[in-house]
């Protein structure tokens, strides 16, 4: 595989066909990651808790007349609308997905590429395309809650060393298996395959291609990483008035939030614009190398020439 030029050629599209950065953006609904710590401490000071105690008592009063009056409806309702949203955000973020492969596919044979082009192709795949994720989802998912189970009674019995070997373990199958899940959505677009048919083709090209699928994943975590940094740099210069105002003057903190708010809404466009290119740039290397690694692993198609229609023998007479 030459991993060169296919991460030149895809930068070429999209820096070409600056419309998939649009479809990049769509694409980025689908993906996301989230973190939170938290901690909690306690004190030696037995009077801290009972202090707390009646606003605690109130709290729940309160909280117990918001459900009896039918609060319960109102936390029901939301709920179900951050479910919906998350729905069509997935929904979105797999129109865009397919529309980046279908505008390199369009890129690589010489066809014209626009948003209405695209955006029909991306119509036209779309029921597949949400059915194969919805299975590779169901996938992931049985596979954390398997591992979770295995490991709360292997931890206990090995005291902790067996869920380490387990949590060192399940790194490279989630890299494996987002691997696997990349290729197999290129190979169903491309291939205009069913699910389990993309699934297979995805799991052939996997074993009989191991190592430069391993390389080209390397190859897009360290740019990922990399254009990640660059754009935390925007972010720095948000966040810089509330640091700012907590070392210098912390009465003018609220002064502080609300600079940073104004500056967190003018760099917005620019994150989702950087995040469009490299959501594009990403989604057309893994279509160029399938295209590159499919071509080299195929097996040559046997063509069979069509026989002339024998001509009826005529009785003489």
């Amino acid at each position: 595989m030459d991993l060169g030029r296919i991460l030149t050629r895809a930068w070429q599209i999209i820096w070409q066909h600056k419309v998939l950065w649009i479809f990049g953006i769509l694409a980025s609904c689908a993906g996301g990651g989230g973190g939170g710590g938290g901690g909690f401490g306690g004190s030696s000071n037995v009077s801290e808790p009972q202090n707390f105690g009646p606003q605690f008592e109130q709290f729940g009063r309160n909280l117990e007349n918001f459900l009896e009056s039918g609060g319960w409806v109102l936390i029901a309702g939301i709920f179900c609308l951050l479910l919906l949203i998350g729905i069509l955000a997935w929904v979105v973020g797999i129109f865009g997905k397919v529309g980046l492969i279908r505008g390199v596919l369009r890129a690589e044979d010489g066809q014209p590429i626009n948003f209405r082009a695209l955006s029909g192709d991306a119509r036209a795949q779309l029921g597949s395309a949400l059915g194969l994720n919805l299975v590779l989802g169901l996938i992931a998912f049985l596979g954390a809650v398997g591992l979770l189970l295995l490991g709360i009674p292997l931890g206990v019995l090995t005291l902790g060393f067996g869920l380490i070997c387990l949590v060192c373990l399940v790194v490279p199958l989630a890299i494996v298996f987002s691997i696997y899940s990349e290729v197999a959505n290129v190979a169903l677009v491309k291939e205009r395959l069913s699910i389990n048919e993309a699934l297979g083709k995805s799991w052939s090209l996997l074993r009989s291609q191991p190592g430069p699928l391993a390389g080209l994943a390397i190859a897009l975590f360290i740019i990922g990483v990399l254009a990640s940094l660059v754009m935390l740099l925007p972010l720095v210069v948000v966040f810089a008035p509330i640091l700012f105002t907590i070392f210098t003057d912390p009465d003018a903190m609220s002064r502080g939030f609300l600079i940073a708010g104004v500056l967190f809404l003018l760099v917005l466009p620019i994150l989702l614009l950087l995040q469009g290119i490299l959501v594009s740039y990403i989604q057309s290397v893994w279509t160029l190398g399938y295209l590159q690694l499919d071509a080299a692993s195929g097996t040559p198609e046997v063509i069979v020439k069509p026989r002339r229609p024998r001509t009826p023998r005529t009785s003489k007479a």
